[in-house]
């Protein structure tokens, strides 16, 4: 009798195992169809993430519209001669400065003194010439200043040159407005302008000077950018994300350090800045963002959540972050994640109601506490009732996990008038320099990256208040030098358009 119930007892103990390892399987082949589903769809499905489903559609909005532009991807060889990143002294081939091509197109300007009288003798000209570019044409824009001996005093008397951007440079300001679009919004690197050059006008101009004039120019919008980061950050609400960026540094020949373009858009007054960190770490966001307070919208990353401890400042999580898990959990658990879904869209629905009608902050704020906030308390009340009877490492028990662990941060933009639903605006803003990556991979130095960071924030500020950025930067380039430092706020992108409105 006591061998049979040993032997029951073993029985037993074998079944529990068997049943034990047969969860444990179940949970590593859910895990893994889900792994699988997300790859599909990454390769082979529409890169979306709109559930769709059986209601009427949203109507279109803009603030989930991309441009839609198919780069090229070419090998690169080399970039250390593209991005020049250090002030070299130049060494000067016997001879002198090579001269502009002499086929190009001439647009001459004379510069005659001031203080000319009639009896003096011109005894030759002073040229200075600058390679210019308007669209399809490349021309020399010629200055000729007459040299005049006064008969009585001998002196000589000369024109004093116009205010130009960078002294001595053969670059003019509307070239280099266009090359710099071209590099960083059109994201054609520096050798392949060269090559359309060479190509199209038979101009052929050298590799690192072309790059040094690209740094110079830059450089220049140096206190312009510093005024735009100032100004976006003392908004009482921004929006933040962050975005890897590959530099070629010399600690690590042959290969490149990942650093991060940080991104803020202040939404209310339409501003994007960004700045180049060397990391993505709490000291990093710091760096960022410096000693802000107010509300700050950003996704699920970790290091945003010691802003908590930040006295004066407000997070709020942003609800299409939230919706990327339940869609990622249809495969999964279909019925549970359609039903999340679904709620998500009828407020979504609500948002897209109050941009239709042009809702001020206060009556934004009363739509989504009279009709959003009950639909949050029906999607809470589901998830805590459901939460316990899935698994917690299946893809539908981390959509859950994720939003009530947030869920605080998540129903904030229903008190917040101002406050979006989501943080959709500034991840379009950072969506080019994805693009730029495919094309040029990485900058030369973290100077270079950095002052790439200065272009993306003025530039993405035009384009976000559809002002042309051409225009905007040759102006800028021609009044930079002679512009009082004191006003320097008056040439940043919103209000030099509001500026020239009133002319």
């Amino acid at each position: 009798m006591l061998k049979q119930e040993t032997s029951n007892q073993k029985v037993e103990i074998s079944i529990d195992e068997i049943l034990k390892q047969n969860t444990e399987f179940k949970i590593e082949n859910e895990k893994l169809k889900h792994e699988l589903d997300y790859f599909r769809r990454l390769i082979f499905g529409k890169k979306s993430e709109r559930f769709i489903s059986n209601e009427p559609t949203l109507p279109p909005n803009t603030l989930f519209t991309q441009d839609a532009e198919l780069i090229e991807e070419n090998k690169l060889e080399n970039l250390s001669e593209e991005i020049v990143t250090t002030q070299q002294k130049t060494v000067r081939k016997k001879g002198g400065r090579k001269e502009l091509p002499a086929h190009l197109h001439r647009e001459i300007t004379v510069i005659e003194p001031d203080d000319l009288s009639e009896d003096m003798k011109c005894i030759g000209t002073l040229v200075t010439e600058e390679l210019e570019y308007t669209p399809g044409v490349m021309y020399v824009k010629r200055t000729e200043r007459p040299k005049y001996v006064d008969p009585i005093t001998q002196r000589i008397v000369i024109a004093n040159m116009p205010s130009s951007p960078i002294n001595k440079c053969i670059a003019g300001p509307q070239m280099m407005s266009h090359v710099i679009i071209q590099k960083y919004m059109d994201h054609l690197p520096l050798y392949r302008q060269l090559q359309q050059f060479k190509r199209n006008h038979n101009v052929d101009l050298s590799k690192s000077s072309f790059g040094q004039w690209v740094s110079q120019y830059v450089e220049l919008l140096t206190p312009v950018y510093n005024a735009l980061i100032k100004t976006t950050l003392s908004s009482n609400y921004i929006q933040n994300d962050e975005s890897p960026y590959k530099v070629q540094t010399e600690e690590k020949k042959g290969n490149t350090h990942l650093g991060y373009m940080w991104a803020t858009r202040d939404p209310q007054n339409n501003l994007v800045a960004f700045s180049y960190q060397k990391g993505r770490s709490s000291d990093h966001l710091h760096n960022h963002i410096s000693s802000y307070r107010g509300i700050i919208q950003v996704d699920g990353y970790a290091v945003y959540d010691q802003l908590e401890y930040s006295s004066g400042i407000i997070i709020v999580s942003c609800w299409a972050h939230t919706r990327r898990y339940f869609e990622q959990a249809l495969e999964n658990d279909k019925e549970r994640a359609e039903y999340v879904l679904k709620k998500i869209r009828k407020l979504y629905l609500i948002e897209q109601r109050a941009r239709d009608e042009n809702m001020n902050i206060e009556s934004r704020k009363n739509l989504r506490q009279s009709e959003s906030q009950s639909i949050l308390d029906e999607i809470k009340d589901y998830l805590e009732k459901n939460v316990n009877s899935i698994l917690p490492t299946s893809a539908i028990g981390k959509a859950f996990a994720y939003t009530l662990k947030r869920w605080d941060k998540l129903t904030k933009y229903v008190e917040l008038g101002q406050v979006e639903i989501d943080n959709n605006l500034v991840e379009n803003v950072i969506r080019p320099i994805a693009l730029g990556r495919k094309n040029y991979l990485f900058a030369g130095s973290h100077e270079s990256a950095q002052r790439a960071a200065m272009i993306y924030s003025l530039l993405g500020t035009c384009k976000i208040n559809n002002i042309n950025p051409m225009e905007w930067l040759h102006d800028i380039f021609l009044r930079i030098n002679d512009h009082p430092i004191n006003q320097i706020e008056d040439l940043l992108p919103h209000n030099w358009i509001k500026s020239r409105s009133d002319i």
